[in-house]
């Protein structure tokens, strides 16, 4: 239908759940007449570039083969840290190739701040708090720890680095989710409003953490009831 989807699927930035939140999604998609690309992307191990730049590589490729394929429009969708993922595609691009069309983030991980972030998200992604902060540094040493994992906290807490730039975004998500805080959600749905960006979120009562695409069809569906609402809140919303 000339539309395309860039997925990043979740983890924690120590996997990639490529069934659930990636080739489940890709087959939604193809019937939906929606192209699809799964990103596969690198874990950052210490290097915490490394996945945005798999994921705005990704952008580079399907961009360049476009007008090819017959695609106009090429979106990001991602799940928990691959949400924040799409959500750093969607704030941190470097130019219109690397910027998507439109965002859609499932239950995503999006600031690092302790109190509400995943804490294994951000322990993969940046580093566990008390090896930057190690007490045994010098002073000087500690204070130059500190000051860069200050600038990295605040670089990845994407409720901060929202613009009128940022494009227009889909949150789904369930209330009773014990993984990733809901308020990830409703603080980036505020920083969407405030910067004038078109944004809707679907909140679910019931579901928890990490359900993606897993249907009744691969097993079984912990959004149950709310399933087809999921589907059709998106379809309409594209």
């Amino acid at each position: 239908n000339g539309q395309m989807i860039v997925v990043c699927p979740g983890g924690g930035y120590g996997i990639v759940s490529s069934f659930n939140e990636g080739a489940y999604v890709a087959d939604w998609c193809v019937k939906q007449g929606i192209s699809v690309c799964v990103v596969k992307y690198r874990l950052p191990d210490g290097h915490w570039t490394v996945p945005l730049t798999d994921v705005q590589n990704a952008f580079r490729y399907c961009r360049a083969h476009a007008e090819e394929w017959g695609i106009r429009q090429i979106g990001v969708m991602g799940f928990s840290a691959g949400g924040h993922l799409a959500a750093s595609a969607s704030t941190l691009f470097v130019d219109d190739v690397t910027r998507p069309d439109f965002s859609i983030l499932i239950y995503p991980v999006i600031t690092m701040d302790l109190a509400l972030t995943h804490r294994g998200t951000h322990d993969s992604l940046i580093g566990k708090e008390r090896k930057w902060l190690d007490k045994n540094l010098t002073v000087n040493e500690y204070e130059k720890s500190k000051a860069e994992y200050d600038a990295l906290m605040e670089h990845y807490s994407l409720e901060k680095q929202v613009t009128e730039k940022t494009p227009a975004t889909m949150l789904l998500l369930s209330a009773d989710d014990k993984t990733v805080p809901p308020e990830n959600s409703f603080m980036y749905y505020d920083s969407l409003k405030a910067n004038g960006v078109q944004a809707q979120m679907y909140v679910f009562p019931y579901g928890g953490h990490g359900w993606g695409f897993t249907t009744v069809e691969f097993g079984g569906d912990r959004l149950g009831a709310y399933r087809p609402v999921f589907f059709q809140a998106i379809k309409a919303w594209m």
